[in-house]
């Protein structure tokens, strides 16, 4: 199995989930020094991290018992329930004290459930959602929303200071909450985006002339970015990809109070993507063609 030993006093860190957010994430703590040990749901994906120092774990029970912090990187609500309290999951493994810091985007009262199944069985919660892809990781810039006691998001910091700039936002529900607001943000702008360009092909104008012209003004970060992925064709490797982008609407729609019109045009644009086969490809798919 291998394993790093990290210097003296070294947090100990267990990260289960390892698509391409939570593998950057254990690269960047074992660049760090970290004692990193690793799960995945599909193994394969641990073995090339079990290469560069990390340890696999079985289960997310084996990864946290050998862990002072376990960090979570997994798709939804459900899937954190399920690594959490499951008959293997983090519960079952962890000493008393373990701090679980969660990184998923989920709804903020499964993120409450989650801290209070946590602290019921002994164990320490803070919600932490990111703000930004696999490159901000690897830079350390990411924006960390960090929900929790005080004192928990405290003991999280420095962890958390690894891959970018933690930020306390009040107790846990108020960071999930924030990053669904985000995200809602991003996807109207996502969506807007697609009709931007839409609306050029409708004036006969070229695609790259519109997309430069976006890339100076107000959609200058995803303008950019959907202009190298439209340039080259490639929607692979997503760092967040359009079927997430819709998960997210979806997720923060049904928490409003109150109708959000335009923001429901853009989770039925990217529904109407994930539709049309494009639910791993980067959301810059949204203004690939004309449909």
């Amino acid at each position: 199995m291998g394993g790093r030993a990290g210097g003296p006093g070294m947090t100990r860190v267990a990260v289960c989930g390892l698509g391409r957010m939570g593998t950057a994430m254990a690269q960047t703590l074992l660049a760090a020094g970290y004692p990193v040990t690793v799960w995945n749901r599909t193994p394969a994906a641990a073995a090339d991290l079990a290469g560069e120092g990390a340890v696999r774990a079985p289960s997310a029970a084996g990864a946290a018992a050998r862990a002072d912090m376990v960090a979570l990187m997994l798709f939804d609500g459900a899937a954190c329930a399920q690594v959490l309290s499951g008959p293997d999951g983090v519960l079952a493994g962890a000493a008393p004290g373990t701090l679980v810091v969660n990184l998923s985007t989920i709804g903020p009262e499964e993120s409450a459930a989650l801290a209070e199944a946590s602290r019921a069985a002994g164990l320490r919660y803070v919600e932490a959602p990111v703000l930004g892809s696999v490159p901000a990781v690897r830079a350390g810039s990411l924006n960390i929303l960090a929900g929790g006691t005080a004192e928990d998001v405290a003991a999280a910091t420095p962890l958390l200071s690894v891959w970018g700039r933690p930020r306390h936002t009040g107790d846990v529900g108020t960071a999930t909450a924030l990053k669904l607001v985000a995200n809602l943000a991003l996807g109207v702008v996502a969506a807007g985006m697609r009709d931007a360009v839409r609306l050029g092909e409708d004036f006969g104008l070229p695609r790259d002339l519109v997309l430069d012209t976006l890339a100076v003004g107000a959609f200058e970060r995803i303008a950019g970015r959907s202009r190298e992925r439209l340039g080259a064709d490639d929607y692979d490797g997503a760092p967040f990809t359009l079927g997430a982008l819709a998960k997210d609407l979806d997720l923060a729609l049904s928490r409003a109070r109150r109708p959000l019109p335009v923001a429901a045009a853009a989770r039925d644009t990217a529904l109407d993507g994930v539709a049309h086969g494009d639910a791993d490809s980067d959301i810059a798919a949204l203004a690939r063609t004309t449909r």
